[in-house]
């Protein structure tokens, strides 16, 4: 990531830093799609005590790639909660990068959740990055629309 700070301190224990990430939405969000500037600008986005906060959910799959039509799909839980999932839609994909730090699969488990994320302007529209606990979730795409729902719909 850019600007947000995730530094691993030792087995299992991070220090995680989105403040020079958000000194910089001012200057990042005139940048970027119009649904791409509404999530990253969303106020509980970075708040780490607040219900739609990205830090700590779960995905709940992976997909390798986009469909035909260029959309890619994530969704993302509260690990052993039955809360709202994040769903986020990307549409005009150019690139999905899923990568581990170990350059194995990136597992889903319970311990493998967001630790925080960075939406940049990109000459396609804009990057989305995920720092996940084991890995990193990069997609390039025109623009992105994050929903909150019900885990049962």
């Amino acid at each position: 990531m850019k600007y947000a700070v995730v530094e691993q301190r030792g087995q299992g224990t991070y220090w995680h830093d989105p403040s020079p990430y958000v000194a910089k939405l001012s200057e990042i969000l005139p940048k970027l799609p119009p649904g791409a500037r509404s999530f990253a600008s969303h106020p509980e986005h970075y708040d780490f005590s607040a219900p739609r906060c990205v830090k700590d959910l779960r995905p709940q799959e992976l997909p390798s790639a986009a469909d035909d039509l260029g959309h890619y799909e994530l969704r993302f839980a509260w690990s052993g909660c039955e809360s709202d999932v994040l769903t986020i839609r990307y549409k005009g994909v150019s690139s999905v990068h899923i990568t581990s730090d170990d350059g194995g699969p990136v597992e889903l488990s319970d311990y493998n959740s967001v630790r925080l994320d960075e939406v940049l302007p990109h000459e396609a529209g804009c990057s989305h990055e995920l720092r996940l606990t084991t890995g990193t979730v990069r997609v390039e795409c025109a623009d992105l629309t994050a929903s909150w729902a019900p885990i049962s719909s």
